[in-house]
């Protein structure tokens, strides 16, 4: 998302101005937010139904630890805002620990780690909301307009990283293709080569497909009445 984001530029479109909240969008981003919060442990664990242990492991630790995250977002936002909730951070970083959790969700880790990894991934959400996203926009031009750093970019690599540590809690897990010490080098690789190939498509995407002037210079962005019939 930041690559693709990067390859679009600044946004210059005069309906830029469309890129801002209201009481109604708020109030159902809300919504969204709940149902995504009951459903994640489903979507975590929905691959691991053959195999009863992994299944409840992967159930609870993405219980704690969207927990952990939602505590941290609303401790951590209410700080940097001085005693007010800011709806962005609600909206996204009290799903933060879903995001961190999943690398990791079927290890025996215990409920306490779980929770600990939904704490940092909140805060670390709820900190590149407030402090991250306005410097990229000031310093290179980098709108990211769906927060797809803070919400997804940053926590995944919290879980990432952290899976290099955890896969040695449950070393003797039979799903872990690789002895101890090895396998924490192999989920380190594969942190850095998720992050290549995003970049690396993400730029792409920007530059070839949604910057195409055939198909989107002269479509307003931000409106709904394009892609929408009925009053806006």
């Amino acid at each position: 998302g930041l690559a693709a984001s990067y390859a679009l530029g600044p946004q210059e479109k005069e309906s830029a101005s469309n890129n801002s909240a209201s009481r109604v969008s708020d109030v159902f981003s809300f919504v969204g937010t709940t149902l995504l919060w009951v459903y994640w442990p489903s979507f975590v664990g929905a691959t691991e139904t053959g195999v009863d242990e992994n299944e409840m492991h992967c159930l609870i630790n993405t219980i704690m630890s969207l927990i952990g995250s939602t505590g941290a977002a609303f401790y951590v936002s209410q700080y940097l805002n001085k005693g007010k909730f800011d709806a962005v951070h609600i909206q996204n970083s009290t799903l933060a620990g879903g995001v961190a959790i999943g690398a990791t969700a079927r290890l025996a880790m215990g409920p306490g780690v779980a929770l600990a990894v939904g704490l940092i991934a909140g805060s670390v959400s709820v900190l590149g909301y407030y402090y991250s996203s306005p410097f990229l926009e000031e310093k290179f031009g980098l709108f990211d307009t769906c927060g797809v750093a803070n919400l997804h970019g940053y926590p995944s690599v919290v879980g990432g990283l952290s899976s290099i540590f955890f896969v040695c809690i449950d070393s003797k897990a039979d799903f872990l293709v690789y002895g101890l010490g090895l396998q924490s080098i192999i989920q380190a690789l594969a942190v850095l080569a998720t992050i290549a190939a995003a970049s690396i498509s993400g730029y792409l995407t920007g530059s070839y497909v949604l910057k195409n002037p055939l198909s989107f210079a002269d479509v307003p962005d931000y409106e709904d009445a394009v892609w929408w019939v009925g009053e806006m």
